[in-house]
């Protein structure tokens, strides 16, 4: 059965009879005296009708605005303390891939395809949710991420609670980035190229479920600590993920005033800026109790791209089960004039290994590398060119990536922005969707993409 509220009916009664005197006016002139949609309306034609507004008329206690998205946001936040932004972006990129060999063989003696590629992809298609509840300091944020490399699955990506005590102190529960580098942490929204370096996809951290505080205790100086459950456990169920948590830091200042989000200086700084950073992340990694690996240390790679838990990849007949990662990393970055130059490098150690079918020949394992790059504007506000150099070296091999490229900052900024790249790749050791890369590539990577964002 259809239910009318009996106010809503009342106001639709008003607004008719409304209409109705006003249109008598145009022959008759009239004065209407309205204060508050809850006063009396009197209307001085030939024959005055009272016209009583219900106190109980519907009173809309939120408007929609837009402000970096679409907001639902409360007329008085003190009656209604609630608050929700809706935001969208996508990555819309085309992927070429011209090899120069067709297989690699990693450390283990196993040989591998390496393939062409010739395709369109969306690589992320997301939808944001934000806000405030109860109280404005009590915020959410909710990412819903879609991509056609991830079997054009919806996943939650990124999702967390937290609690704004003040500036120096915002503490978080949820799932999202361990902060174990800089250019990882700074987001995808906003990288120099189409994508990440091959240093950071083979040396960085994922995402993980856990507690963390962000902060700026003094002013351009800020930190952001995290207690979780792994150095790489995004979309792991508890049975996938061992009992061992993960403890990542990540620093940083601007010593010289705000350095702004993202590394091109769009803005062309009259006055140049630097940021200055360091990063640290620790993780123990167990085994199953039958002594399989978890599904959760799948994400460490030797040099050269063996996955370091593949039987024999340290010795024949022998299965790592077991390790310690540590990784420390330092970065710095500058803009001045249109210029803008960034980078980073890592240390990486693995040790305290456990295996079976035999002992692992090494104690410890260390592994470095950096990415460096470097832009210029030149037109201001939507034109920029930049060239980036990027390695991994090991024990069991070098690799470099050689990248240029172009972005047009359509609107001026980089929430609708044309970029083209080219890399070339020399025997990459990293394994990622989201930059495309794959163990083994040796050859050039073409990516040209149209990054369109709601914000």
């Amino acid at each position: 059965m259809l239910r009318i509220d009996k106010g809503v009916l009342n106001s639709w009664l008003v607004c008719f009879l409304l209409a109705c005197r006003l249109g008598e006016a145009q022959e008759q002139p009239a004065e209407t005296d309205l204060e508050s949609p809850s006063v009396t309306a009197t209307a001085t034609v030939a024959d005055p009708v009272t016209l009583q507004v219900p106190s109980n008329a519907y009173q809309p206690q939120f408007y929609l605005d837009y402000d970096g998205g679409f907001v639902f946001r409360p007329i008085d936040r003190e009656a209604t303390p609630f608050e929700l932004k809706i935001r969208a972006r996508m990555q819309f990129r085309y992927v070429g891939f011209s090899r120069d060999v067709k297989t690699w063989s990693d450390n283990a003696g196993v040989t591998r395809p390496v393939e062409t590629r010739n395709d369109f992809e969306i690589e992320r298609g997301r939808l944001e949710f934000m806000g405030f509840f109860f109280d404005p300091n009590l915020q959410f944020y909710l990412n819903i991420d879609g991509d056609t490399d991830d079997n054009h699955d919806a996943k939650f990506h990124d999702f967390w609670v937290n609690y704004e005590f003040s500036d120096a102190f915002n503490l978080y529960v949820g799932k999202a980035f361990v902060p174990g580098s800089r250019e990882w942490l700074s987001g995808s929204t906003r990288t120099h190229l189409a994508d990440r370096s091959m240093a950071t996809t083979f040396f960085r951290p994922d995402r993980t479920i856990g507690v963390w505080a962000i902060g700026e205790p003094v002013e351009d100086f800020h930190y952001r600590v995290m207690l979780g459950n792994g150095f790489s456990t995004t979309d792991r169920r508890p049975r996938d993920i061992d009992s061992q948590m993960m403890i990542s830091s990540s620093f940083w200042w601007d010593p010289w005033g705000d350095f702004g989000k993202g590394f091109a200086d769009i803005e062309c700084h009259s006055d140049p800026v630097i940021r200055v950073g360091t990063s640290f992340t620790y993780a123990g990694q167990s085994p199953h109790d039958d002594g399989t690996p978890q599904a959760e240390e799948t994400f460490v790679r030797l040099s050269d791209g063996t996955r370091l838990i593949d039987p024999g990849a340290l010795a024949p007949g022998v299965t790592v089960n077991a390790f310690d990662i540590y990784l420390l990393a330092f970065d710095a970055a500058y803009k001045y004039a249109g210029w803008s130059a960034h980078g980073e490098y890592y240390f990486r150690w693995l040790n305290r290994f456990g295996s079976t079918g035999g002992a692992v020949p090494y104690d410890s394992l260390y592994t470095d590398g950096f990415y460096f790059t470097v832009g210029r504007m030149v037109v201001h506000d939507h034109l920029e060119i930049v060239g980036s150099l990027s390695t991994v070296d090991g024990l069991f091999g070098d690799s470099w990536e050689w990248a240029a490229g172009v972005n047009w900052y359509i609107n001026g900024k980089h929430s609708n922005k044309i970029t083209f790249d080219l890399a070339v790749l020399d025997g990459i050791p990293a394994q990622n969707s989201g930059p495309n890369f794959e163990v083994g590539q040796d050859g050039i990577l073409f990516r040209l993409q149209w990054q369109a964002a709601a914000y």
